[in-house]
């Protein structure tokens, strides 16, 4: 799962879970995704940051979503089952909550070298740099927010992956060149 605002944070979520299930056909569900995927260094560590800081969101979240998640104990029902989603794909997919990369406002920097790159080796792939940066699926298009929330599916990231083990970083950036070494750095990590 892919959400934008000023970065692009990335998390494994595994296409055979629940939870993976639950984002697809549950609106609350997706909407508690959205909601709180950039807190706490991955949303399967969300529920992990200071009592506060967890209440104070999860408070916002409630006020700001009535419509989806319903009354303030239907949407503490839907947070309560979210949260045993996140733990039941945590025990069933152990280290899942460490499958997540952050590219800190430099993702479309990176998405423009690699097309750079792609049409001086004489290919346009545009396309499919911008739906392995930014997902090929939307998360059922059940919430529309001024974040969004994308899928990069299984298929896509195995693609991807062959296809980036042969870019080398340096041809897309260099070290020398000021913000250059930050892209470079995000693009490595």
């Amino acid at each position: 799962i892919y959400s934008m605002g000023v970065s692009g944070l990335y998390s494994a979520i595994p296409p055979k879970s629940t939870l993976y299930k639950r984002l697809q056909q549950e609106k609350a569900f997706n909407t508690l995704m959205v909601y709180l995927f950039p807190y706490g260094g991955g949303i399967f560590r969300f529920f992990e940051i200071e009592d506060d800081d967890v209440e104070e969101i999860l408070e916002w979240m409630i006020e700001s979503n009535q419509d989806t998640l319903g009354s303030e104990s239907e949407a503490r029902h839907w947070i309560n089952e979210f949260q045993s989603e996140l733990e039941r794909t945590r025990n069933l997919y152990p280290g899942i909550e460490d499958r997540r990369a952050l590219l800190e406002k430099s993702a479309h920097e990176i998405e423009k070298r690699l097309v750079q790159l792609s049409r001086s080796q004489g290919k346009d792939t545009t396309e499919f740099v911008n739906r392995l940066m930014f997902g090929d699926q939307i998360a059922s298009n059940l919430v529309q927010l001024e974040d969004t929330l994308g899928l990069v599916s299984l298929a896509l990231v195995q693609e991807g992956a062959i296809i980036l083990r042969e870019v080398e970083p340096e041809m897309l950036f260099t070290r020398d060149e000021g913000r250059q070494e930050w892209y470079l750095d995000q693009f490595q990590g």
